[in-house]
């Protein structure tokens, strides 16, 4: 069988040949615009070994890394699996981990509330976009610290966004008076409120109104019937200037923990009415703001006892005021989320009459030194302002003494992490009083600050604590105040939200028999949309 072998020799270096000569030879057989005809390959010639061989899957070998493995079938019930969140690197503080699933996560998230914009305020503060009518009252550094896990996505009627809401709650004060001999007693609470908002690419309008109306068990006096009407406007003229403007009132029935209130006997009905305007421009980075309004502030006479009861008539006339006040503001950006800024602002006051406590008038004029840092609204960490300031207020009437001090006033929220959020509120101010012989205006400090974490995203608790420091011109009368809350809420969904909340005051006062404690306990409902 030797004679075989040449013989196959010469058949493979024939199969070799053809298989090189093959392309060659068919790119001379076409002729030029006319398509290959189709060749029957027969079984077993060398053109259809040739195919079988050129169509055989390669033999895969070690290190071959043009071999692509055939892809894996999945079986029933078998699921990838997901691989653990790293843990947090060496040296890094555990608490700036967010631990939280995907789920609650993304239910934080702005951007997982449909109907909600970018920014996260669905619509909810439009006129304040461009510049606030009043940096100091900014209503966005609270509704950043809120943590809640829904924007509310309103009722859309036209180019408007209407927010409506109401809240039903339950009360019970252990010292309704505010006096050191308390009296308790259980109150029900009904609070109606609707928002409505333009849905415009320029300029801005809303519309809000709200009530207030609480039934005590035992005291018809402490009742209260006050409401809220209030209307803002933004008329952008330029992409750099724009004029904003507010116009409301508010009625309610005075607070006994008032500077000028007593502790106990009839409670006034105050009406403010608020008119305030502004004119904003910006260069580049500079801004000016240059704003003014008047409010007048009236108290009715009140004809009720602590039982509700009508006896005789008690006038407020002496406390009618009426205030003009007028500002200008410079602010200079080094980036959006770092400003600072200076203002000057001056102030007159106008009473209607003479105190009936020293039959002397508190006319006043004043000015307001401010100076701070504002770090925008866009930070997804610190959001607000802070200034530190000089105010004084000066009594026309010789006898009665001038007020002044040192002020601070901060408006900050800031994001620990994803779960926890602080707000940082003071306020400085020198408030007129009418009702204490000698003294004419009393300097007001105020600070507070609150904590709200969210065990889960449809459960948030908070914990606070504000004080209040007053000393009185003229007289050797200092007080304070401290309250402590703490509170819970839990969303049962975007438009239910059931809420409790505890408070603790403790008040002293350099006047005889003033002191008090105080508890006030309430659970309620709130619905919105």
């Amino acid at each position: 069988m030797a004679f075989l072998s040449p013989i196959r020799q010469v058949r493979s270096a024939f199969l070799a040949l053809t298989l090189a000569c093959a392309p060659a030879a068919t790119a001379l057989a076409q002729q030029p615009g006319q398509a290959e005809p189709p060749v029957a390959l027969r079984q077993g010639s060398y053109e259809a070994l040739a195919a079988e061989a050129s169509q055989a899957p390669p033999v895969p070998s070690d290190g071959d890394l043009t071999v692509v493995d055939t892809p894996q079938q999945l079986r029933d019930g078998v699921f990838d699996r997901v691989a653990p969140p790293a843990p947090p690197e060496d040296g890094l503080d555990a608490a700036q981990v967010d631990s939280r699933s995907e789920a609650e996560r993304s239910a934080f998230a702005y951007e997982a509330n449909p109907g909600a914009p970018p920014d996260g305020d669905a619509l909810l503060f439009q006129v304040e976009e461009i510049a606030p009518l009043d940096p100091t009252s900014n209503r966005r550094p609270s509704r950043f610290a809120t943590l809640e896990p829904y924007d509310p996505v309103g009722i859309r009627i036209g180019t408007f966004v209407l927010f409506p809401e109401v809240e039903l709650s339950l009360a019970r004060y252990s010292n309704v008076f505010a006096s050191p001999d308390g009296e308790a007693d259980i109150a029900g609470q009904l609070k109606p409120s609707f928002r409505l908002v333009s849905n415009w690419s320029n300029h801005a309008l809303e519309f809000r109104a709200e009530g207030d109306f609480q039934n005590y068990r035992k005291f018809g006096s402490e009742n209260d019937r006050g409401y809220l009407v209030e209307s803002r406007g933004r008329l952008d003229i330029t992409r750099r200037t724009n004029l904003q403007a507010q116009i409301g009132r508010q009625s309610a029935q005075e607070s006994r923990s008032a500077v000028d209130a007593t502790q106990l006997g009839p409670r006034a009905t105050v009406k403010t009415d608020e008119f305030a305007g502004s004119l904003n421009h910006r260069f580049n980075r500079l801004s000016l703001q240059l704003r003014g309004g008047v409010t007048d502030t009236n108290y009715s006479d009140s004809t009720s006892d602590t039982n509700g009861s009508v006896n005789g008539s008690t006038s407020f006339d002496d406390r009618d005021e009426t205030e003009h006040k007028a500002a200008i503001r410079a602010t200079w950006e080094f980036k959006p989320t770092f400003q600072v800024f200076a203002e000057y602002e001056g102030n007159d006051r106008n009473f209607e009459a003479a105190s009936s406590a020293d039959n002397r008038r508190r006319d006043s004029t004043g000015l307001r030194l401010r100076g701070g840092i504002n770090f925008g609204d866009t930070s997804e960490r610190l959001r607000g302002e802070v200034a530190l300031g000089y105010a004084s207020q000066d009594l026309e009437d010789a006898r009665l003494e001038d007020a002044d001090g040192v002020t601070i006033d901060a408006n900050l929220a800031y994001r620990f992490n994803g779960l926890t959020s602080f707000l940082l509120t003071a306020s400085t101010d020198i408030a007129s009083v009418t009702q204490t012989a000698n003294s004419g205006a009393v300097l007001e400090h105020r600070a507070g600050i609150e904590a709200r974490h969210a065990f889960r995203n449809y459960l948030i608790g908070s914990v606070g604590i504000e004080g209040t420091r007053r000393d009185y011109a003229g007289i050797d009368v200092d007080e304070t105040e401290f309250v402590t809350s703490l509170g819970l809420e839990y969303f049962f969904n975007r438009e239910a939200v059931a809420f409790t909340k505890y408070e603790h005051t403790v008040f002293r006062s350099d006047f005889a028999g003033s002191n008090y404690e105080s508890d006030e306990i309430r659970v309620g409902l709130r619905l919105r949309r």
